[in-house]
């Protein structure tokens, strides 16, 4: 029987985290008996991941591992992940985060509901595992996705993506290292709409050094590059090009601040920042454009691919 469900999970160096996000995506309620998956991709872990996940897929037939020997990073595994998947929705996941225990229920009951093949909730950093999600909170659905997924500036995983939406985006943009804005943003761009409820779905662990989130040069560079590829999509409307523009200085001048330049506030991409939020209908010109990617590849300790 083809899988409702197949979660997608990258993996490396996550043998503490592992029994724990396991344990949570087993206990998924409400499914009904529903035929799931588990595919976990290990990026050349130097850890006992793999280890761990095989005495685990020994016990559970549904857990399913691949192996790699070259570290590509988490937007090319996730997508080698969604490649081995048969379900008819995808839900991606940090291999060291969680869903609140009727976070699947819901988002396929949302799904039905409004006809949307993309359905996010709201991300919380730390992990309750009493609660749930309010099925009776507000949901919104957008016909124009990308504009909506850019204003909302969704940068997690925990998502539910219909199988056939996931191919015709193409998943993550392999260009960028981190897939955390780039897949929502892709997957949103090629949606007809998109559904989003306005409580806890995904709960994120506490930062620590081996989150990629604790490298914030790579998070703003990403973001930047990210919002940037999709501006350059041709068809979008304009106030999809309005967010995407506000998110390409907004990273600018937050790598400056939160690397703790001491002028970060009194910097142009700063003065640009704002010069944007008070003038939001203002365009950047190719040639300040270029200056801004310039900028963002002369960025040292961040994986990237070559973008020529």
């Amino acid at each position: 029987m083809k899988p409702l469900i197949s979660y997608l999970l990258t993996v490396y160096n996550k043998e503490q985290e592992l029994p724990q996000t396991i344990q949570c995506l087993q206990n998924q309620s409400g499914l009904d008996g529903a035929q799931v998956e588990f595919i976990f991709v290990d990026d050349c872990s130097s850890d006992r991941s793999i280890e761990f996940l095989k005495i685990e897929a020994a016990k559970d037939s549904r857990i399913k591992i691949i192996e790699n020997k070259q570290n590509r990073g988490p937007s090319v595994r996730i997508n080698q992940a969604a490649k081995h998947a048969s379900g008819s929705y995808l839900i991606p996941l940090d291999a060291d985060d969680f869903l609140t225990s009727n976070g699947t229920r819901t988002l396929l009951n949302i799904a039905g509901d409004t006809g949307a093949a993309l359905v996010f909730g709201k991300s919380k950093r730390g992990f309750q595992t009493q609660a749930l999600v309010d099925v009776s909170s507000l949901v919104t659905v957008a016909k124009d996705p990308l504009a909506y997924c850019a204003r909302k500036q969704i940068v997690h995983m925990g998502f539910l993506v219909d199988s056939q939406l996931w191919r015709t985006a193409g998943g993550a943009d392999e260009r960028i290292f981190i897939q955390d804005q780039s897949l929502p943003l892709s997957l949103s761009a090629a949606a007809n709409r998109l559904a989003y409820i306005h409580d806890v779905v995904y709960w994120l662990r506490p930062k620590t050094s081996n989150n990629l989130s604790a490298n914030t040069t790579q998070q703003h560079h990403d973001r930047f590059f990210s919002a940037l590829f999709q501006l350059e999509r041709s068809g979008i409307s304009y106030t999809a090009k309005r967010n995407l523009t506000k998110q390409i200085f907004s990273s600018r001048w937050k790598l400056l601040r939160d690397n703790g330049k001491l002028d970060a506030y009194l910097s142009e991409p700063f003065l640009s920042y704002i010069f944007n939020r008070l003038s939001p209908r203002a365009q950047i010109s190719n040639q300040k454009l270029q200056h801004y990617i310039k900028e963002m590849l002369s960025q040292k300790d961040v994986r990237r691919i070559s973008f020529s």
